[in-house]
């Protein structure tokens, strides 16, 4: 996918921008608030219906204004054309269409214009709690499975009933009939889940070994662990969704007096954890912080080629403000991987030449031109500073 350009209005800090793509590189430079993530954030919106930055939907509409609107308009790897415009107002649900329909719902783009978003926000997934891990495992397979993100928005649904019905069950409103009923869909669904979670990590692992082993030299050995929720594994038997359920079936019994007492359900793969380790030791307790940016990396660009493979269309990577965060010799391996693998990059900084020079003074194994185009931003305001192609050396 190569985006031709994205129109912003009333998002953030923009009233009208409209930006025209190059299909390699484009970097957005600007001081802090000038309003350059909010572009990726409306690349974002029309990809997977949401900022890539933790914030309420509402949160990018322009101060005093009803709306705003995102929309990109893009050519897909096999040159037809894909428009999407996602519009968020207060207190009404997001109105989204695309080029295949005129109402969409977020599951229905979800993986059309197959995204990776790499933030400072996103250290969370090797510093923080399992929720941040689960949220970047679930991001992935969405978008690289049109049934796995069915599966997401179903929980999401079956969990919220299965909860308030605990309440009304506690306060005697309701039977435990009812609530046998819910239990039983949520079994169902939570334990595909579970499933398909185990067999994406399997297949998924080897690849960030991989990259990582590339990007440390072979000097350290990294391991991803899959941790269901109250299910111990110790074989791929033990996985299946049929056997999954029968012990959340179990789990649901004993804990049933619980839940009710806490008017909350208490098994699920909402809980579940992914665990990293390197060398044997869990990367949040044990790792450097260049440890902790090395798998970082790995983990995007990994990323990167799973959703190429899986959604056969390059997907577009968005990197906000993450040279401030990475030297120059990590900053460059990101660059080199995501340039080689030709994918389009839209880069966020306050020092937009330093990008440029770490583009154009490494020579990058590619056999066409890199296409760069740099953006001034200030106060909601873009222009087109300057627009080059850079020769690259051939590939050996």
């Amino acid at each position: 996918m190569i985006i031709r350009s994205v129109v912003l209005e009333h998002i953030r800090n923009h009233t009208t921008t409209e930006l025209q793509c190059a299909p390699d590189v484009n970097v957005l430079s600007g001081l802090n608030g000038s309003g350059k993530t909010s572009v990726l954030e409306a690349v974002s919106f029309c990809a997977i219906a949401k900022s890539f930055v933790p914030v309420p939907d509402q949160a990018v509409i322009h101060h005093g204004e009803p709306s705003c609107t995102a929309t990109v308009h893009a050519n897909r790897d096999i040159d037809v054309p894909y428009t999407v415009s996602v519009m968020v107002r207060n207190g009404v649900r997001k109105k989204i269409t695309n080029s295949h329909q005129t109402s969409c719902s977020p599951r229905d783009i979800i993986g059309e214009m197959p995204i990776v978003a790499l933030s400072p926000d996103h250290k969370s997934i090797t510093f923080g709690g399992p929720a941040e891990r689960r949220s970047f495992l679930d991001g992935v397979m969405a978008q690289s499975s049109r049934r796995y993100a069915e599966l997401l928005f179903e929980h999401r649904r079956l969990l919220k009933h299965r909860n308030a019905l605990l309440q009304l069950v506690a306060a005697g409103q309701a039977s435990s009939h009812d609530l046998d009923v819910w239990t039983e869909q949520f079994i169902a669904v939570s334990a595909e889940i579970v499933e398909r979670r185990a067999v994406f990590v399997r297949e998924f692992t080897p690849r960030i070994e991989a990259i990582y082993a590339t990007i440390s030299d072979e000097r350290e050995k990294i391991d991803v662990l899959y941790e269901p929720d109250g299910i111990s594994l110790t074989s791929d038997v033990e996985c299946t969704a049929y056997v999954v359920g029968q012990r959340y079936a179990d789990l649901a019994q004993t804990l049933r007096s619980r839940e009710i007492a806490r008017e909350t359900t208490m098994f699920g793969p909402q809980k579940d954890e992914i665990q990293f380790r390197i060398n044997g030791g869990l990367v949040r307790e044990t790792a450097s912080q260049g440890q902790h940016k090395s798998l970082l990396i790995a983990l995007k660009i990994a990323e990167c080629e799973l959703l190429h493979e899986r959604c056969n269309e390059r997907p577009i990577v968005l990197l906000d403000d993450v040279f401030s965060e990475l030297d120059s010799e990590r900053s460059m391996r990101v660059l080199e991987a995501i340039i080689r693998m030709g994918m389009q990059c839209f880069v966020t900084t306050t020092n937009g030449a330093e990008v440029f020079d770490l583009i154009t003074k490494n020579s990058i194994d590619r056999t066409t031109p890199i296409h760069v185009a740099m953006f001034g931003v200030d106060a909601g305001r873009v222009t087109r500073e300057d627009a080059t192609v850079h020769s690259t050396r051939e590939a050996a």
